[in-house]
């Protein structure tokens, strides 16, 4: 299927690099502030591949130009190229692992870009009603995947100052909500619905693992201490399962994979919201072999590649810093953490880090509006020894 989008001039644009190079004045970690325009620069949604090109490439959406569009970052050089220039926003980009092919919506299109010649490509259209939510690409790159929600008149009532309200009232009206697979690979095959409910469903996400494309992980949006929120779907028989259910004084959720494929990480809490015992967690997708730690407190998005060393993204109501946990194999349990990198976050409507682990786990990707923007995007380097990095119990942020 070819699209009716077209490329404006743009398309290809090279900026000069805008990175400068520092040390945290409070971790001492050398970190690179890729982005200096004084429009919003966001790196991907922390779930989704954002490293390309062995590593040496990030992908990043920018406001810059008359819309929101896609552009990547030479880590080498700091240069920016713009690899999208179109007349509507883009949104729930991703990237399908081990292949150079982007995916987003766009004008209610879901779309292919390939990284290498820019050339777009349409796959599927949503229904008259509805929107699209992150967009995931199998590993195996046959397949797009998303969850597509009923559109409903409290979405104009959103209030940032109080998205749990809103949050509450959507996961009552049961919008109906399907999890579905678009080909992208044969454009004459059709597209499946793999889940069809009365209820919200969001954040799809593939397993990163070429042998295990058919496996993903969907959530069942919502206040979290409401919903039973990670689900896993297998996309050759339909079969759906829970994959960490919680008790009724217990909440989970931005799940994410680690690169094997197999396991599964998140955080969440037990008991009252306003008395939390914080924790994070990694489990096997089949609902096995779960192990979880305590946190100090209630952070953000958790990442890790691997078990070896997971990033949290701090917290507005604590410390103003990404954090590391690394793992003791000795102990089978996690030291830290300590404070990796210092950032700005004033509220939950605030500019979140979303840190992503490069695929090396060298360094760690996250936005701030530390800079005085918007947002821009950093890259912070992880030192070789973390234990010289400041305790948590320091008054890093506080």
């Amino acid at each position: 299927m070819t699209t009716h989008l077209t490329q404006g001039p743009d398309a290809g644009r090279t900026w000069p690099a805008e990175r400068e190079t520092t040390t945290d004045p409070e971790t001492g970690a050398t970190v690179h502030r890729l982005t200096t325009h004084s429009a919003g620069d966001w790196h991907l949604y922390f779930t989704e591949p954002a490293f390309y090109d062995d590593g040496d490439r990030l992908l990043i959406r920018s406001d810059r130009g008359d819309t929101r569009d896609l552009y990547s970052i030479s880590l080498e050089s700091g240069e920016l190229t713009q690899l999208t220039d179109l007349s509507y926003n883009i949104s729930g980009v991703t990237r399908c692992p081990n292949h150079p092919v982007a995916l987003f919506w766009c004008d209610g299109h879901l779309v292919s870009l390939d990284l290498e010649s820019l050339a777009l490509e349409t796959h599927y259209t949503l229904p008259a009603g509805y929107n699209g939510g992150h967009l995931g690409g199998t590993a195996d790159g046959t397949r797009a995947v998303a969850a597509i929600s009923e559109q409903l008149p409290l979405d104009d009532e959103k209030d940032p100052e109080d998205r749990e309200a809103w949050m509450a009232k959507r996961l009552a009206a049961k919008p109906h909500s399907q999890v579905i697979s678009v080909p992208i690979d044969e454009p004459e095959r059709e597209p499946t619905v793999h889940v069809d409910t009365e209820r919200w469903l969001t954040h799809v996400n593939p397993s990163p693992a070429p042998e295990h494309s058919d496996r993903l992980t969907y959530c069942e949006e919502g206040p979290w201490e409401d919903v039973d929120r990670i689900w896993g779907l297998n996309l050759e028989t339909d079969e759906t399962w829970q994959i960490r259910p919680t008790a009724e004084d217990e909440a989970v959720g931005h799940e994410y994979w680690l690169d094997d494929g197999k396991y599964v990480g998140y955080h969440g809490w037990q008991g009252p919201r306003e008395d939390r015992d914080a924790f994070f967690g990694q489990i096997r997708y089949d609902g096995t072999d779960r192990r979880e730690w305590p946190a100090p407190t209630v952070y953000t998005h958790f990442h890790s590649r691997t078990r070896d060393l997971v990033v949290g993204d701090g917290s507005h109501r604590g410390p103003h810093a990404l954090l590391l946990w690394e793992w003791d194999a000795d102990t089978e349990t996690y030291e830290g953490p300590r404070a990796l990198a210092t950032h700005e976050w004033a509220s939950d409507d605030d500019v979140h880090p979303h840190s992503r682990m490069s695929p090396d786990g060298t360094r760690v990707a996250f936005d701030s509006s530390h800079g005085g923007t918007d947002s821009d995007v950093y890259l912070v380097d992880v030192p070789d020894d973390v234990s010289k990095l400041p305790d948590r119990g320091s008054s890093i942020g506080e």
